[in-house]
C-alpha cells in the first residue's frame, strides 16, 4: 500500500476505476464515469488534474462558488462551467503514494456530493397583511 504514484502512474489508476474510459490520443487525458459523475483526468508533470460534474443546475453556481470558498479543505480546488454542466477540478500533488491518492479521490468525490444542488420546496405565499375577522 505504500506504492509511490507519479501523475502518469496516478492518471492509470483512476482510469482503471472510471466506467468506459476513453482515453486522448496523446494518452494523457481519460474521460469516462465515476460513480454518478462524468469525470475527466488530464496528467501534466507538475501533477494530476481531475474533474467531476456537480449534480447542480449552472444557475446555482453562485452559490456552490460561496460554498466551495467556505471549505478550506478544498484551497486547491476550482469550479468551472463546461458543456452546460458545473465541474468540480481538483490539482493533486505531484507525488503521492497508493493509499495518499485513493483518500484524495474519496474526499473530491464526498465534496461534489455537498457541493450538489438540492431540490428545494417552493418559496410560500404569504397571507395579505391586514386584519381577520
Amino acid at each position: 500500500m505504500k506504492k509511490a504514484f507519479d501523475p502518469h502512474s496516478a492518471l492509470r489508476s483512476l482510469a482503471a476505476r472510471l466506467a468506459q474510459p476513453r482515453w486522448s490520443a496523446a494518452g494523457a487525458v481519460a474521460t469516462g464515469m465515476l460513480g454518478a459523475h462524468r469525470a475527466r483526468a488530464r496528467s501534466f508533470d507538475a501533477g494530476l488534474t481531475v474533474a467531476l460534474t456537480l449534480d447542480r443546475p449552472v444557475s446555482q453556481a453562485p452559490e456552490a462558488c460561496l460554498l466551495l470558498a467556505s471549505t478550506p479543505e478544498a484551497c486547491d480546488d476550482a469550479l468551472y462551467l463546461a458543456d452546460d454542466s458545473l465541474w468540480l477540478l481538483r490539482r493533486f500533488p505531484e507525488r503521492l503514494t497508493e493509499v495518499e491518492f485513493d483518500l484524495l479521490l474519496k474526499q473530491q468525490l464526498a465534496l461534489a456530493a455537498l457541493l450538489a444542488g438540492r431540490d428545494r420546496a417552493p418559496p410560500l405565499v404569504l397571507p395579505i397583511a391586514g386584519r381577520y375577522a
